[in-house]
């Protein structure tokens, strides 16, 4: 079946999921996702009884700006402690007591970040709100070098840099699989969101997206 056709279809299935969370369970996933949309990766560790892990995603994690510098800028995942879980998310299987160990996780929540290719930047231990939080998504993805304390006393309206990034067909159909943020199209679209994932063929059509402030277009080549 010709790519585009393939591509349409699997839009259509994915139109009829509702987009729901910005989290993705799977370690896996995250990590390609990352890779082809060329944004850092963040992996929030997490147990099923900490109340401020709760507290972090229902209320930090659904604020506006925060979910909008994460959309423009971040894949993030949720590594929830399971006994029974297992990854192979960095280079060898093994279980979720190993991964947090891995990682020093002692308590929780603890959010870690890497670059888009999954290698470690820094972490952050314990809850923080949103407005804390939004400073730090500004400045780990800008990888500042001042002094945070510094930093955070500044104004900062960094929201992202639009790019159109080359990609595979293999690579379009796993993102469309797996990112319910994406889309594919092939005109353009009566109505913008510039946190979507915009996937075409069409080079002047990528071009004119990202000229009227798309962060992420994957020409499809």
């Amino acid at each position: 079946m010709h790519i585009k056709k393939v591509l349409a279809v699997i839009f259509l299935f994915l139109s009829a999921v509702v987009f729901a969370d910005i989290l993705i369970s799977n370690l896996e996933v995250a990590i390609n996702l990352a890779k082809i949309e060329h944004k850092k990766l963040a992996i929030i560790f997490t147990t099923s009884s900490c109340p401020y892990c709760a507290k972090l995603k229902n209320e930090t994690l659904t604020d506006e700006t925060v979910r909008r510098l994460i959309s423009a800028n971040y894949v993030f995942a949720e590594a929830m402690f399971d006994y029974s879980r297992k990854t192979t998310a960095f280079g060898k299987e093994m279980t979720y007591s190993e991964l947090f160990t891995k990682f020093q996780v002692n308590s929780v929540p603890m959010i870690w970040f890497f670059t888009q290719q999954a290698t470690p930047i820094a972490y952050l231990p314990g809850y923080v709100d949103a407005q804390i939080f939004a400073k730090i998504l500004r400045y780990v993805y800008q990888d500042i070098k001042e002094d945070f304390q510094q930093y955070i006393a500044k104004n900062d309206d960094f929201a992202g840099n639009p790019m159109i990034l080359a990609v595979s067909p293999d690579e379009a159909e796993y993102v469309l699989k797996n990112d319910q943020n994406s889309i594919y199209i092939e005109d353009f679209p009566g109505e913008i969101d510039l946190y979507k994932i915009y996937i075409t063929p069409d080079k002047n059509l990528a071009e004119k997206l990202v000229q009227n402030g798309v962060f992420r277009v994957l020409l499809v080549k």
